[in-house]
């Protein structure tokens, strides 16, 4: 209740204005609605649902309070961790266009949907969430909104890292699996001991390893060889099989 009572005395001492307030309870909860009369805010209000061919504001600091307002009165944002969005609801399809007429003067172009007489204009380009966060004063905001794209290009990345190394696995294991299927055919056709030792010595050390990279199974080798002498090996290995 007191708060309640505080906010015509703020509304008088901020902005000389005597307001209402109107009480609203829901679900338990009590809404305070402030109003108060300007006629300039209704000019601009009757500009806003008329032709804006001219400049809204030619006051940078108005511009930015107005910015502040819709962003306060009307818009949703999406969780920053998630992705960069702004809609702006409004009831009154000529002051929506009017609205995007706005943005468009600071370098910003909304899409633009209109259903049940209700218009949405949508921000989906971090840059232009930022710069419209920056532009009504809400600096904290925009450092959110950074940060939240940074840790989701980061898990971007790392997912990126994930997935390449388990497809990275998945070949190793196929070609791996082959190469042990080519020297136990080998084997099962009595074969193995007329070998030359070089390629007994690499089927063995795949039998033994079979997870290793052709890299590290390479450097097992006594004395280690290169990665293409193994690669040489084991397509011999492969052709004796009759596997390709």
């Amino acid at each position: 209740n007191a708060s309640i009572e505080l906010l015509p005395k703020i509304q008088r001492e901020t902005y000389g204005r005597e307001a209402t307030v109107n009480l609203q309870k829901n679900y338990g909860r009590i809404a305070a609605e402030v109003a108060f009369t300007s006629e300039k805010l209704a000019d601009k209000l009757r500009e806003l649902s008329g032709d804006a061919e001219s400049t809204l504001f030619k006051c940078k600091d108005c511009s930015s309070a107005f910015l502040a307002g819709i962003l306060l009165s009307s818009a949703n944002f999406s969780n920053p961790d998630k992705e960069s969005r702004i809609e702006i609801r409004i009831n009154d399809p000529a002051r929506a266009e009017n609205v995007v007429h706005y943005f468009e003067e600071i370098g910003h172009r909304p899409g633009l949907s209109n259903r049940d007489g209700i218009s949405s204009l949508i921000f989906k380009r971090s840059e232009d969430v930022e710069d419209i966060l920056a532009i009504a004063g809400a600096v904290s905001s925009v450092m959110e909104l950074m940060q939240g794209k940074l840790m989701r290009e980061l898990r971007g990345q790392v997912n990126r890292n994930s997935n390449c190394e388990v497809r990275n696995i998945g070949r190793v294991a196929v070609a791996s699996q082959n190469q042990i299927d080519a020297i136990a055919a080998i084997r099962a056709a009595g074969r193995f001991d007329g070998l030359p030792d070089e390629l007994k010595d690499t089927a063995t050390l795949r039998e033994d390893f079979p997870e290793l990279s052709r890299a590290d199974l390479a450097a097992k080798h006594s004395p280690p060889i290169t990665k293409s002498g193994l690669n040489h090996r084991l397509k011999k290995l492969l052709a004796l099989a009759g596997i390709e």
